[in-house]
């Protein structure tokens, strides 16, 4: 069984390793810039360049950031693992449910309790977080984090690095561009442009002054 190098070491990473964990994989350790606290039988192997000592033939690497809005440094984080020659292992905790008629490319992680169902599409290093659901044929664009509790509806477009907050829901066709944080809570009844922050009931675009936390 090929082992995997953990990419991070706060709590995005210990959610990422307990899904890992229950699929029985092994993990070798973990990267950081600094020692975090995932626990004695993950050791602490250094900082990415670390990676430089690996045979990319050997292991698979996991993304262990999350996003709290912008999805930026998840996304540069994978790219920098993918140009050293390294691929990306998917982690679907065995209490997710992915339907087979769905599509997960490489890198994404569905998380305890999260749902795809039937043809929906999850692009590269998406992560469907803990009880979050994406209905059919739902587009997830890649680096695109969809947090827990967030409900997608069907034939919705998400486009490349979105981020949708906690327990947001967006309604049946809505697009959401590339670059758009959806805010916690938020109820999206209408197209999102790219680069958007939006918030509310209904959601509604904030000034960039206002979008320290969403």
């Amino acid at each position: 069984m090929t082992e995997l190098i953990l990419l991070g070491g706060g709590g995005h990473a210990r959610s990422v390793l307990a899904a890992a964990r229950a699929r029985k994989l092994i993990v070798r350790g973990y990267l950081a810039p600094e020692a975090g606290d995932l626990g004695v039988d993950c050791p602490y192997l250094g900082d990415d360049d670390f990676l430089g000592a690996l045979d990319p033939e050997e292991v698979l690497f996991v993304n262990g950031l999350g996003s709290t809005a912008a999805t930026t440094a998840r996304q540069e984080l994978y790219e920098r693992a993918i140009a050293r020659g390294f691929h990306a292992a998917q982690i679907v905790h065995p209490r997710g449910f992915v339907d087979p008629r769905s599509r997960l490319e490489s890198g994404v992680q569905v998380l305890a309790g999260a749902f795809v169902n039937s043809g929906a599409v999850v692009g590269e290093n998406a992560l469907i977080n803990s009880g979050a659901i994406i209905e059919h044929d739902v587009m997830v664009g890649a680096h695109s984090h969809v947090s827990p509790g967030a409900v997608v509806a069907g034939g919705v477009r998400i486009g490349d690095g979105v981020h949708v907050g906690l327990g947001a829901r967006v309604i049946q066709g809505v697009i959401l561009g590339s670059g758009s944080v959806i805010g916690a809570g938020a109820v999206v009844i209408r197209d999102v442009p790219a680069g958007a922050v939006v918030v509310g009931v209904p959601a509604r675009a904030i000034e960039s002054e206002k979008r320290e936390a969403v």
